[in-house]
C-alpha cells in the first residue's frame, strides 16, 4: 500500500506569493492580516492586487523597523513612555521593551520597577536582549531582599551575561554563588532562585528548601564545584556521583538519561550510581538503555494483552528491583531481551496494539437455502503478524504500517468475503485515526476496489460513523 499524499486546497502560485513575498507563517495569519487592512481575504487574486499587497506589507515593515530603531536607540525614554501609558505592548516593536510593557501591566509597584529599569539601562546594555531583560525583571521580584541599591552597581565587563551575574551578586549576595547558579535568573523557577539567594547569603545547599534529594557534606562540596554550564539539578547529580567515587565522564553519561531530571527514589538512584562507578569499563553508551530498562521494570505500569486487541494495565514488572549482585553482562542481556519484546530490534517480537474503538462489520447477502449466501466481514488488524498475513494474501506492503498502528496514527482493516467455497481476502483499508476517515483502500497487488466492494465499504462507513476521503476508489 502507498500512502496518498492528499491534495492542496490552495492554488500553489498563490501560496508561494503568501509565503515568499509576504512572509506569513500560515494562510490563516495571512487572511487575518488582509481583514485587518480591509483587503479581500481570498488567496486567489489578480497581479494588481498582489502588487498592492506587497507594497502595503513593505511599508508596514519599514514603519516597524523605524519604530524599533527609535525605541532601542533610547530604551530609558521608551521605558518612561511605557510607564506613562503612552505606548504599550501592542505598539512596542522592540522585543525587550515589549517584555517590559507586559511586566508594567502586571506589576503592582510600577514606580519602583520603572526607576530600577532606568537605573539598569543607564549603567549597562542589559535591556537590549530578550534573555537578559527577563533575568533583570526576575531579580526585581526579590527587591525586598536586596542587600544593596541598584544605583550603586557598576558593571565591570561588556559581556551582558557576566553583567547579569554581577548584578545578581550585587543585589542579593554576601558571598558569590557557584557560576552555574546564575542561570536560574533566566527562568521562572522560584525554588531554584531561592537556592541562589540561600547560597549567596552564606547558606549550604544542604539546608536549602525543597531539594529533590538530600545531600551529604561531601556531595554539597562537589555541588559547588560543578562545571559552569551545568544546571542546578545537574550539579546535584554531579555532587552525588563525585562523592561516590565517580568522575565527570560518568556524570555526563547519566545526565543524558532519565536520571538527569528524575530524582524519584533517591536511595535507589544512589545504588544505581554505585553500580556504574563500580564498573568503569562499562561503555557509557549503555547507560541510557540500562536506565530505560530499569525505569520501565521498576516504576512504570505494564500494558499486558490479555486477548486479541484487549489490553490490561498492571503494576510495574519488578517494583522491588535492586542492583545488588548484578553484573554488567547479565544486565545487558536483560536489556536486549526487553528490546526484543518491544519489537525494537530488526528481528524483534510481534508488535501489538489496542482496538481503535471503531466497530467491526458483518453483512449477509443472499440466503443459505438458495445457496447464494455471501458474508462480508471487515475486521481490524491488531498486530504486526496480522499485517504480514494480510500483505502476503494480497501482495502489498501493508506490513510497513505496524509502527503507525502502534502509535495510533493509522488503523488497518481487512475486508473479507465468505461463501460456501471458503473465505477470501478482498481489500485492505486504512483509516486516519485522528480524522476518523477512510483514506486508502487497496485489493490484490494494489488494485482499486470495484463498485460492489465500494458499496459494502460505504455501508460500513455509515454504520461506524466514518468519513470516506474523496479520492478513495479513484485511479
Amino acid at each position: 500500500m502507498a500512502k496518498d499524499r492528499g491534495r492542496s486546497a490552495i492554488d500553489p502560485s498563490a501560496e508561494r506569493h503568501i509565503f515568499e513575498h509576504l512572509r506569513f507563517p500560515s494562510v490563516e495569519e495571512y487572511q487575518l492580516w488582509c481583514e485587518a487592512n480591509s483587503l479581500p481575504s481570498s488567496v486567489r487574486k489578480s497581479d494588481l492586487q498582489r502588487r498592492q499587497e506587497c507594497e502595503l506589507f513593505q511599508r508596514q515593515a519599514a514603519q516597524r523597523a523605524l519604530r524599533k530603531s527609535r525605541q532601542s536607540h533610547n530604551p530609558s525614554h521608551a521605558i518612561t513612555r511605557i510607564f506613562l501609558g503612552e505606548i504599550n505592548e501592542e505598539t512596542v516593536v522592540d522585543d525587550p521593551l515589549r517584555i517590559i510593557a507586559q511586566a508594567c501591566r502586571k506589576h503592582a509597584a510600577a514606580d519602583g520597577l520603572r526607576d530600577y529599569l532606568i537605573c539598569i539601562d543607564s549603567a549597562s546594555k542589559l535591556l537590549t536582549s530578550r534573555e537578559t531583560t527577563i533575568a533583570a525583571l526576575n531579580l526585581y521580584r526579590y527587591a525586598r531582599e536586596w542587600r544593596r541599591s541598584p544605583s550603586e552597581w557598576k558593571p565591570r565587563s561588556h559581556n551582558i551575561e557576566k553583567q547579569i551575574a554581577s548584578l545578581a551578586v550585587h543585589l542579593l549576595c554576601e558571598y558569590d554563588p557557584p557560576a552555574f547558579m546564575t542561570g536560574v535568573w533566566y527562568q521562572k523557577n522560584r525554588t531554584r532562585q531561592r537556592w541562589y539567594i540561600h547560597l549567596g547569603q552564606g547558606g549550604s545547599i544542604r539546608t536549602a528548601a525543597d531539594l529533590p534529594a538530600p545531600l551529604t557534606k561531601r556531595m554539597a562540596h562537589w555541588f559547588t564545584q560543578a562545571p559552569d554550564h551545568y544546571t542546578p539539578l545537574a550539579a546535584i547529580r554531579y555532587g552525588q556521583v563525585r562523592a561516590l567515587g565517580g568522575d565527570r565522564r560518568v556524570t555526563d553519561a547519566l545526565l543524558s538519561t532519565r536520571m538527569g531530571l528524575d530524582f524519584r527514589d533517591d536511595p535507589f538512584c544512589l545504588e544505581l550510581i554505585r553500580f556504574f562507578v563500580r564498573n568503569p569499563m562499562l561503555d557509557t553508551a549503555h547507560y541510557q538503555p540500562i536506565v530505560d530498562y530499569i525505569w520501565n521494570q521498576k516504576y512504570e505500569n505494564q500494558a499486558v494483552f490479555v486477548e486479541r486487541g484487549v489490553v490490561e494495565e498492571r503494576g510495574p514488572a519488578q517494583p522491588g528491583l535492586s542492583m545488588g549482585g548484578r553484573t554488567p553482562d547479565a544486565l545487558l542481556r536483560q536489556v536486549e531481551q526487553w528490546h526484543v519484546q518491544l519489537g525494537r530490534t530488526a528481528k524483534g517480537g510481534v508488535l501489538q496494539w489496542i482496538k481503535s474503538g471503531i466497530p467491526d462489520f458483518e453483512w449477509v447477502e443472499g440466503r443459505k437455502e438458495s445457496r447464494n449466501m455471501c458474508v462480508w466481514r471487515i475486521l481490524e488488524l491488531l498486530s504486526s503478524r496480522e499485517l504480514e498475513e494480510e500483505g502476503r494474501a494480497l501482495g502489498h506492503c501493508v506490513a510497513t504500517y505496524a509502527s503507525s498502528c502502534q502509535r495510533r496514527i493509522s488503523s488497518i482493516w481487512s475486508m473479507r468475503r465468505e461463501t460456501a467455497n471458503g473465505a477470501t481476502h478482498v481489500l485492505t483499508v486504512e483509516i486516519n485515526v485522528k480524522e476518523h476517515e477512510i483514506v486508502q483502500v487497496r485489493g490484490l497487488r494494489n488494485r482499486l476496489p470495484d463498485e460492489k466492494e465500494l458499496s459494502v465499504l460505504t455501508r460500513w462507513a455509515r454504520t461506524a460513523g466514518l468519513r470516506v476521503a474523496a479520492w478513495v476508489g479513484q485511479g
